[in-house]
């Protein structure tokens, strides 16, 4: 009970309904935007590609500038230092520029079309990125206290497993011509419920950024001080964002976080690949069954319930303990399966759930407590009056965003590639479908000899599904490795630098 008591937070409750409000609208937008593009604007897919490049260059440019303009200011524009009034003043325009989408320009003219999603596109992330780095800033400025810290990533994670519980049905709801109407009507709902929400939490909340007590005293000091200018705006973004940069523990944390990245998005794009080739084609699932689709239920929620199971051990160990933790436990889940070999099926799948829960186990929330220790370490050693959070939020994401592009290639390059993926993939279905409906009739001799009529061989897809096998057991392996490192330096880091400072917001 006492336990339960301390995650009781109004505070954590009102930064969690904006994780609550942002994720039930990114939700719609990820999985529908393309599909509604396509199916219902008749969008031409090379007007995609170009618009994709010029998104992709935008992505990368405007993190690091929200960070700037509520760190450093910009354009003598107050409100938007004030990590309060950007959710309660951008919070409702955020939700409004999610509309943008949903309602065509033109279901004829190509160009118009791809004008149409250009510019919702750049109008949409400008200003999640706006919200959200915002929330992140709520996030470690809530307190320098570490259980408080995680206490507001546990309420965010209860409210991400919420949203996506309630949106999976309009994520699933059909958007022909007829219905389309109700598609539009539902998100217009979406829209202003979180609009409200986002209102509502940044009008009531109390938060006050922290100061650095000791800035005083040493502004005057020799050393490596900050001289906090207000002129020359950008001349001194620079110089924060090297002074960020080269810090020790800011490079531990993007090393960390980009490793796990890299795993995180390797079962997300690969989690059906793997399922299908190596248990539906060996006849542990249906294809396309009941069973199966709760499989992929399971494999994708175990992640957040097993982070909020171990709320407790990172309040009382820290967050780079139960990281190291769960290192661990992969690399023998790594081990059990390598030992039990690709044809224990049953092996397989219990290895597919178990890292699946652990990638994805606070990739982002374990991050955002790490994230906060890196924000007091910044102020103390740079002598700063304020923490510079969203700079920091934005500029370890502007470095860990090539992971999520890199993931897939590794994965395809290094392991996939070389067993005749993708193009074994549908005869290898194709070739086991026939081997068990007609397993009566064959023997493994003849199995192994045999080439059917445009079938590979079975060596052929005994080949393909080893090299699926490795991907699925040594990639994540390597991940682990790699985050587990630079966690080890970034461990040893907090010590020195708390030895040297004091306290840092760690307790």
């Amino acid at each position: 009970m006492g336990s339960f008591r301390s995650l009781l937070s109004y505070t954590a409750l009102l930064i969690g309904l904006i994780s609550f409000a942002a994720d039930s609208i990114n939700y719609v937008f990820t999985s529908k935007y393309i599909q509604v593009f396509f199916d219902e604007y008749h969008l031409p897919p090379s007007y995609l590609k170009v618009v994709q490049i010029l998104f992709l260059v935008w992505n990368a440019v405007n993190d690091p500038m929200m960070g700037y303009m509520q760190d450093l200011g910009c354009c003598g524009m107050k409100w938007i230092m004030d990590r309060r009034k950007v959710v309660l003043y951008a919070g409702p325009v955020f939700a409004a520029s999610f509309l943008l989408f949903w309602f065509p320009w033109s279901t004829s003219v190509g160009w118009l079309t791809a004008l149409h999603l250009l510019v919702s596109l750049f109008i949409y992330d400008t200003l999640l990125t706006l919200v959200l780095s915002a929330y992140c800033g709520l996030c470690v400025e809530n307190s320098r206290n570490h259980q408080d810290r995680v206490r507001v990533i546990v309420y965010g994670e209860i409210f991400t497993i919420v949203a996506g519980l309630l949106i999976y049905p309009l994520e699933t709801m059909p958007h022909t011509n007829e219905h389309y109407w109700l598609f539009q009507t539902c998100c217009v709902v979406v829209a202003c419920v979180s609009a409200a929400l986002m209102a509502y939490s940044g009008y009531h909340l109390k938060v006050e950024r922290p100061v650095n007590e000791d800035h005083q005293l040493e502004k005057f000091q020799e050393g490596e001080v900050v001289v906090e200018k207000k002129a020359d705006t950008w001349k001194n973004a620079l110089q924060v964002s090297w002074q960020v940069a080269k810090e020790p523990r800011f490079i531990c944390l993007v090393g960390a976080q980009f490793f796990r990245i890299l795993r995180f998005m390797a079962n997300e794009n690969f989690l059906i690949v793997f399922t299908e080739s190596l248990l539906v084609n060996n006849g542990f699932f249906e294809k396309n069954s009941g069973t199966l689709g709760l499989f992929y239920i399971l494999a994708r929620s175990c992640g957040s319930i097993l982070f909020l199971i171990l709320w407790m051990p990172t309040n009382r160990f820290g967050t780079q303990a139960v990281i190291q933790s769960l290192n661990i436990l992969s690399i023998f889940n790594v081990l059990f399966v390598l030992w039990a070999g690709m044809d224990n099926i049953t092996a397989v799948a219990v290895f597919i759930i178990l890292e699946n829960a652990i990638s994805r186990c606070g990739w982002q929330g374990f991050y955002i407590v790490v994230a906060g220790e890196v924000v007091d370490t910044d102020m103390k050693t740079n002598n700063r009056k304020t923490p510079f959070s969203t700079i920091i939020f934005t500029l370890k994401a502007l470095f860990n965003k090539p992971a999520d592009q890199l993931a897939p290639v590794l994965v395809l390059s290094l392991f996939l590639e070389q067993g005749g993926y993708p193009q074994l993939t549908v005869p290898c279905q194709h070739f086991y479908e026939d081997n068990f409906s007609n397993s009566t009739l064959f023997n493994s001799t003849s199995i192994e000899t045999s080439t059917f009529s445009g079938y590979p061989t079975s060596q052929q897809c005994t080949n393909y599904n080893q090299w699926m096998f490795l991907a699925l057991a040594i990639f994540p392996a390597i991940c682990a490795i790699g985050e587990s490192i630079f966690v080890a330096f970034d461990q040893y880091w907090r010590r020195h630098i708390k030895g040297k400072t004091g306290h840092l917001g760690d307790d």
